[in-house]
């Protein structure tokens, strides 16, 4: 049955999945695609139309697209086309443009020239923005990253097996970003989960361990949507700035495919008094609490949170009074809160 089959009537007054609709597009795509109905070249001769005939506000909020095409835009052919199905208006029409051609290529230099210089302005402008960002969310060195623990993913152990645990099942592979020195790889792996993981510092993984050297967000913003079936977050969520967490996040989520699963373990703010005061001052960004990734992730009642496990805390005092206990036990869980969590967020399928 075709896509056109399973839409709804307009009068029927059954509202539009337009969710379910996109994805119906998609797998006949691919079927059509798989089948040889849609050649091979005919998405890239759809893409090249509709690059070159689409307004700008088409193209979305994507600024390297847009600049591109403020790129494309800046050369002006001063041949006019002659084409017509008048008699003798072809004629006229070439009489025409070799007579005022030397006019408009004098002008069409000129504008070339400031249009060309103002694209170039903008991607210059455009490199320093980005480099502030990155070094907004960068941490303080590479060599910190590469042996510290500031950036490194608190309770490793703790959470490993939980972790590999929620990810089973994943409709896709599963990404760790970052993944440090393969640590929850490992546990993936023997587990039976399709993983791979990123870090941006390069590093020598055990065998058997697929680690690239790359940052999250540059091999998250790679990929195709829907491409993945579960990404884990970890170490770069504590350093961030907001506008990289908020990012994150958001393309965390649309890079996992219907039913996957996005899993953030994060270090939690109340204990970020005992990190490395040298990493905190340097640092781009602070953690951010369950609570906040939670609501970025958006994952509804498919989302929930799990605490980590607490620190030694106070030593209970034999022969206390129940009410001085009490009390003793709520300044305890105030003092040492756990130092770390992890948020699941689970999507629909």
């Amino acid at each position: 049955m075709s896509v056109s089959e399973q839409v709804p009537a307009a009068d029927s007054g059954e509202p539009v999945d337009h969710a379910a609709l996109l994805v119906e597009i998609d797998q006949e795509v691919a079927r059509r695609r798989a089948s040889g109905e849609l050649p091979a070249d005919f998405e890239r001769d759809l893409d090249l139309v509709f690059a070159r005939f689409a307004p700008v506000h088409a193209i979305g909020d994507d600024f390297g697209h847009v600049l591109e095409r403020a790129e494309s835009s800046t050369f002006i052919d001063v041949l006019a086309p002659t084409d017509s199905s008048l008699p003798m208006v072809p004629q006229v029409k070439r009489v025409v443009r070799k007579a005022i051609t030397w006019d408009l290529r004098h002008m069409a230099q000129q504008v070339t020239a400031f249009a060309s210089a103002s694209v170039r302005a903008l991607r210059l402008l455009a490199e320093r923005v980005d480099a502030l960002e990155e070094a907004s969310a960068r941490p303080a060195s590479a060599a910190a990253s590469a042996g510290g623990s500031p950036d490194r993913a608190p309770d490793r152990d703790h959470w490993a097996p939980l972790v590999a645990a929620a990810v089973v099942g994943a409709p896709g592979r599963v990404l760790h970003a970052e993944a440090d020195d393969g640590w929850l790889l490992a546990h993936l792996g023997s587990a039976g989960v399709d993983a791979y993981g990123v870090d941006p510092v390069a590093r020598t993984p055990p065998a058997g361990i697929e680690l690239r050297e790359d940052a999250a967000l540059h091999h998250l913003g790679a990929l195709p949507d829907g491409e993945l079936g579960a990404v884990v977050l970890s170490g770069c969520v504590d350093r961030m700035g907001l506008g990289h967490q908020r990012r994150l996040a958001a393309t965390a989520r649309t890079k996992v495919a219907p039913g996957g699963i996005v899993v953030v373990i994060g270090r939690d703010p109340r204990s970020a008094g005992r990190a490395d005061p040298v990493a905190q001052d340097l640092g781009g960004g602070r953690p951010l609490h369950a609570e906040t990734w939670a609501h970025l992730l958006g994952g509804g009642e498919g989302t929930h949170v799990l605490a980590g496990p607490r620190p030694p805390g106070l030593r209970p005092v034999p022969g206390t009074p129940p009410d001085l206990a009490a009390n003793l036990h709520r300044l305890d869980e105030l003092l040492f809160p756990p130092a770390s969590y992890a948020v699941v967020a689970r999507y629909p399928a």
